[in-house]
């Protein structure tokens, strides 16, 4: 008999594990979703096996669980749903902050189920089931955190799981994660949008945006994101974020005052600086 592995929230993320659970394992994919028109589309897809319509009826079962839910709903869900989850079950999340489920969810689970920490880094500006995509992990990094007490099997299981998705595993101890993402993930979502902003606004802002083309358009694409789940995320790691953004600015002031003193080379060095760290990144591919 198969496993069964539960997505709960079938929008982008979750639709994509859906996907990617049922074409690259042998999991039986058992999903739900609040929304009943996700339900229903996802239903008359017929792409995983079996849409539940409850949260119980979704989890019961299942050997691994997954909350693709907002970050600010993964602890309510989980707390909804811990009655319900049969001992040895695995309990994960792909919220992309982590310091307060680390703390939170541990212990609303019953004895002998577990939790560990899951954040893929894949996504798109798209939202929703009907743009999920079982090939959305493939050749991206899958975020594991470990906690104090964490049992290993867990973390050797969706450790497992991340790379039959085709996806990249890393496993971080849990206080590195949220300073990491606010560096490559949530900051850059804040700048985009203040980008995006800043070229709309005022007398001229209509004529920049029909002039911006490919840079701009590289820049800014993840500024047409869900600005509530973007709310929710920069909410949950503020003070990372603020910390990012605090060293962003200093960066800001120097290339101001190398301007101001028409600093070629200071400018030069700075760009040269942005252009190997940028290519090493890419070549990592």
């Amino acid at each position: 008999m198969s496993q069964i592995a539960a997505v709960i929230g079938l929008g982008l993320i979750g639709g994509s594990l859906a996907l990617a659970l049922k074409q690259y394992t042998e999991f039986s994919v058992i999903g739900y979703d609040d929304c009943c028109q996700t339900r229903r589309l996802v239903e008359q897809s017929g792409e995983i096996d079996r849409v539940a319509d409850s949260l119980e009826g979704c989890v019961t079962a299942a050997d691994i669980i997954f909350f693709a839910v907002p970050p600010g709903a993964v602890v309510r869900s989980v707390q909804q749903a811990a009655a319900y989850l049969k001992t040895g079950a695995v309990v994960t999340d792909v919220a992309s902050t982590k310091g307060e489920l680390l703390l939170a969810v541990p212990p609303l689970l019953p004895p002998g189920v577990h939790y560990v920490g899951g954040h893929p880094m894949a996504g798109s500006e798209r939202t929703g089931f009907a743009a999920a995509n079982a090939q959305l992990f493939c050749g991206r990094p899958y975020i594991i955190t470990r906690h104090p007490g964490i049992a290993q099997e867990a973390v050797a299981f969706l450790t497992a799981i991340a790379g039959q998705l085709g996806a990249l595993p890393v496993v971080l101890e849990g206080e590195q994660h949220d300073p990491a993402v606010a560096h490559i993930s949530h900051t850059p979502y804040v700048t985009a949008a203040a980008l995006t902003v800043l070229a709309g606004q005022g007398e001229y802002g209509g004529l920049h945006l029909a002039l911006a083309a490919g840079g701009f358009r590289d820049m800014t694409r993840i500024a047409s994101s869900n600005p509530d789940l973007w709310a929710d995320i920069c909410l949950t790691n503020s003070a990372q974020i603020r910390q990012t953004i605090g060293r962003l600015k200093e960066l800001l002031d120097t290339v101001d005052t190398q301007l101001a003193d028409g600093n070629r080379a200071g400018l030069r060095e700075f760009f040269q600086q942005a252009k190997q760290l940028r290519d090493a990144c890419q070549n990592r591919k």
